[in-house]
């Protein structure tokens, strides 16, 4: 068992690394728990209500798996290769809305990109510039405004995966050969998290509000809880209160006002 280190990372309650997150930062932990109920009920949603198929519902697979191994990961102390992960969620999660455009047929760009016959975009760059000319965007957003949004993001966790920007990010202040906590490292990972989640949330408002409108709007107990994430996120991130809001749209906001008075 010690070879593999888990008494350091996992049951060790003096030495953990995982015992000293949770007790250091329980207002984080509750931050991550919002985000991955927000998360799931935002790609149930689109798994739903989108076409059978569709990229974003199908890479959900993909993606619920890489934010739950990047937070195992950075609680048991192997912060650089959260970081790695959380960019694999990133950069799938945006492919899905790219290749939303590229799907249906055995030909397709998706299909083929699955089988293994395609490769995907390989500059982020790229992407942005083939999201700015889709004509099914719900708001105006350009290829600058797509590279404002998804650029800087994707460069900094790209620079973990290589070990570049160890002294930068200061990574590795306080380690030695043994995972553990350290304040600095899960603060820069758990700020990614939440960068992540937000850029995320950016696209699907872009592309998915209508879907998220019908599958809100015929649950409302899943409204009530989509609320209940966007505020209790509201400050870290933003654009999931944007995406329910501008999802659910002002009448239905209206409507839900009246409610409450009556």
């Amino acid at each position: 068992m010690h070879v593999f280190d888990f008494y350091f990372s996992d049951v060790s309650e003096s030495d953990g690394a995982r015992q000293h997150a949770l007790k250091d930062c329980p207002m984080e932990t509750q931050k991550l728990i919002d985000v991955l109920s927000a998360e799931t009920l935002v790609h149930y949603a689109l798994w739903v209500e989108l076409p059978k198929g569709h990229p974003t519902g199908e890479l959900w697979l993909e993606t619920n798996t890489d934010i739950r191994a990047s937070i195992y990961l950075a609680y048991g102390g192997y912060f650089r290769q959260a970081l790695a992960v959380l960019r694999s969620w990133f950069e799938i999660s945006v492919l899905g809305v790219f290749f939303g455009a590229h799907y249906g047929q055995p030909t397709g760009r998706y299909e083929q990109w699955k089988r293994g016959a395609r490769n995907s975009p390989v500059k982020m760059w790229d992407i942005c510039h083939s999201l700015a000319q889709r004509s099914d965007r719900s708001k105006s957003t350009d290829e600058v405004g797509f590279r404002a949004r998804l650029l800087p993001l994707y460069e900094v966790l790209s620079k973990q995966v290589h070990s570049r920007g160890i002294e930068v990010y200061d990574l590795q202040g306080g380690r030695d050969n043994v995972p553990r906590y350290l304040e600095h490292s899960f603060t820069k990972w758990h700020q990614s998290v939440l960068d992540v989640f937000d850029a995320i949330c950016f696209l699907f408002d872009e592309f998915y509000r209508n879907e998220l409108r019908k599958y809100l709007l015929n649950a409302p107990v899943e409204l009530k809880r989509a609320r209940t994430y966007a505020s209790a996120l509201e400050v870290d991130v933003p654009d999931l209160k944007r995406f329910v809001e501008n999802a659910i749209g002002p009448d239905a906001q209206a409507n839900e006002k009246k409610n409450v008075k009556k």
